[in-house]
């Protein structure tokens, strides 16, 4: 029998995203890195998304056997850092992925609207959040670009390589920054009152469940050593 996905509320996903690195500053990394990473594991499988959570917990056993070799085989001490902030990073780009690509601008910014947020704020994030993938896009025709005129990427010449990349990539900033601001005042994104939607985001059970084990996963990290 097949399972139907649940959809998390965006805001509850981009709460998850704005917690999770802010309880590494208060706790201590193990196990509250493990917990992250079984809870973002199960919120991508409720939501349907199987196979990236496999390829996610992948690159963070990836990450994982690169900390123990570079500290304990070849003992490089700044490799074996850098996978530990990687891998503390990952539970926060499994959440990441989430608004990134299963949430279209117009569930978002429903889901925003409902929180008591500046209007400012809201329209910011919601830009944010979209144009990181139009980035990638950008990205994908400039490198295309490169491949009909023959020029490949080499890190012998890594500053060189980059600018054929970063140049053109600036410049459509500019063009795709007004390409969007002349998108969202045409659908009345600056409006002072709030808009009805198609997408009326509201808290589920499943959301308030998420939260309370989120919350029982935190209190059993932080009593761990005591």
């Amino acid at each position: 029998m097949k399972i139907k996905a649940i959809k998390i509320n965006p805001s509850l996903v981009l709460f998850f995203n704005l917690l999770i690195p802010t309880l590494f500053m208060f706790m201590a990394a193990y196990p509250l890195n493990y917990i992250l990473m079984v809870f973002a594991s199960l919120v991508l499988v409720i939501g349907g998304k199987l196979k990236r959570t496999l390829i996610l917990i992948f690159i963070y056993g990836l990450l994982w056997g690169g900390n123990v070799l570079f500290s304990t085989v070849f003992s490089i001490g700044s490799l074996a850092i850098f996978c530990v902030l990687m891998m503390q990073f990952m539970p926060c780009v499994m959440m990441a992925t989430i608004l990134f690509r299963d949430y279209t601008t117009a569930e978002l910014l429903s889901a925003l609207e409902r929180l008591p947020l500046p209007r400012n704020l809201v329209v910011a994030v919601i830009i944010t959040l979209r144009y990181v993938p139009t980035f990638k896009r950008e990205f994908g025709y400039i490198k295309e670009s490169m491949r009909l005129r023959g020029i490949a990427f080499t890190w012998k010449k890594p500053i060189e390589s980059f600018r054929y990349f970063i140049v053109p990539q600036l410049f459509r900033c500019t063009v795709l920054a007004e390409e969007v601001t002349s998108a969202g005042l045409v659908k009345g994104i600056d409006a002072n009152i709030r808009r009805s939607s198609y997408y009326e985001q509201r808290f589920k059970k499943s959301d308030g469940l998420l939260v309370i084990l989120l919350i029982i996963g935190i209190v059993w990290a932080g009593l761990w050593k005591i």
